[in-house]
């Protein structure tokens, strides 16, 4: 479905485009016929929804791999933590998720204010992320539901 959609994006986009070249090339043009403006505008009308669709479709397969990555980057971030009993390094993470240590730190920076991690020096003198999983219940499945009624 993904490789339909990138190709009718494609698709849209390549006849979107080439309809919109119509208007920009003759309704400047002072010698152009009242035929060749008529369909200059015709195909102004037509290329710009077809345009349109395919910046649509393009803009949700964006989003879409946006939200794959940070799924991905999530759950090994999940990984790590439980591997290292809620302790993980920069390099760890870059390592494994193949992001650059600054992308890496970035990611565990915000995790940090999200979870209320503190900071811990290794003996080899990095810093590692300490977050408290009991606190923040990251792998316990609930055990009931949360009731609205108090």
């Amino acid at each position: 479905m993904k490789l339909f959609r990138k190709l009718a994006s494609g698709f849209l986009l390549t006849w979107g485009f080439l309809f919109l070249i119509v208007p920009v090339s003759v309704l400047p043009d002072q010698n152009a016929s009242q035929e060749d403006r008529d369909q200059a505008i015709g195909c102004l009308v037509g290329g710009i929804p077809v345009t349109a669709w395919g910046v649509w479709l393009a803009y949700g397969l964006y989003r879409q791999q946006e939200k794959e990555q940070r799924d991905r980057l999530q759950a090994i971030f999940y990984h790590l933590l439980k591997q290292g009993n809620g302790a993980v390094t920069v390099l760890e993470l870059a390592m494994e998720a193949k992001l650059s240590g600054a992308d890496a730190k970035q990611y565990l920076d915000a995790k940090a204010r999200e979870f209320g991690a503190t900071f811990d020096v290794t003996d080899r003198g990095s810093i590692a992320y300490e977050f408290d999983l009991k606190a923040v219940n990251l792998f316990e499945p609930a055990s009931a539901p949360l009731n609205s009624e108090n």
